[in-house]
């Protein structure tokens, strides 16, 4: 065979060989580039000011059992269930209760361990969520006039619920005996936080909120004349799946007292 005919002859195969290459350039790049572009996101925005709102306006009720009878219990679950003032309302048992509070514990890191609840701790409830939580007062003393109903405990919706999904709180300038942080907190751990989180790419953004602010979120949960004197770190992950990987980065860093999963409520 000539060269001339040699030559036409892979000319004639390139479009056979070149055809599958260019198909599977194409879909490595199709599968490539979502991953090219989540690794491309860059470090997260921050340490930004807590954003002006929403303020909650939701809230959260326990419904607690003296020596209730099952049928009382029943009987207080169908009557809140009946309410539109509320919504996803169940009945949690003791031994729910218990296993609810350990799955908490797994992911909350705190540095003097804090205060722990044993199985005897927990007893049956009814729990939900409270639509307009400026009516609790009224909520409250109808439910509790139910028989078999030992007491009904209320609050608001924190600040943070929905707008982030990890709070590292930091050591105290000045520590608290028998609480927290033994140590002062330096600006060169609060420096080294920040590094830390801006290194964390399941992070999205930051936000620093001061005692004021602290203080502000805690009256508007309980109503209660207190006072925070703690800054916290408030970090919105890209995945909410993410969490667990998050917290266990910041367990034991010097600087922090607590790092835990956002908290709707403090009672829950």
């Amino acid at each position: 065979m000539s060269d001339g005919a040699e030559q036409r002859s892979s000319r004639s195969r390139l479009p056979w060989i070149a055809g599958p290459l260019v198909v599977a350039v194409l879909i490595a790049a199709a599968w490539g580039l979502p991953r090219l572009l989540a690794g491309s996101a860059g470090p997260p925005q921050g340490p930004l000011p807590p954003p002006p709102g929403p303020w909650p306006t939701t809230g959260t009720f326990q419904v607690g059992f003296g020596s209730a009878t099952e049928a009382e219990k029943k009987a207080v679950l169908a009557a809140l269930a009946a309410r539109p003032d509320v919504r996803e309302v169940r009945y949690r048992s003791a031994e729910q209760d218990w296993e609810e509070y350990q799955e908490t514990r797994k992911l909350t890191w705190i540095t003097d361990g804090g205060y722990e609840f044993g199985r005897e701790d927990m007893s049956d409830s009814i729990i939900g969520v409270l639509l307009d939580r400026s009516k609790s007062d009224e909520f409250s003393r109808e439910i509790e006039a139910l028989p078999g109903v030992d007491g009904v405990y209320s609050q608001g919706d924190g600040f943070w619920y929905g707008k982030a999904h990890v709070t590292l709180r930091l050591c105290l300038r000045k520590p608290i005996e028998g609480a927290g942080c033994r140590k002062p907190l330096t600006t060169e751990q609060q420096e080294a936080v920040v590094k830390a989180v801006r290194g964390t790419p399941e992070v999205e953004a930051f936000y620093f909120e001061d005692p004021e602010h602290a203080t502000k979120d805690l009256r508007s949960r309980t109503d209660i004349d207190f006072t925070a004197g703690v800054s916290y770190y408030h970090l919105k992950l890209r995945d909410l799946d993410d969490v667990p990987t998050v917290i266990d980065r910041f367990r034991g860093m010097e600087g922090l007292w607590q790092a835990r999963p956002v908290e709707r409520c403090l009672l829950c």
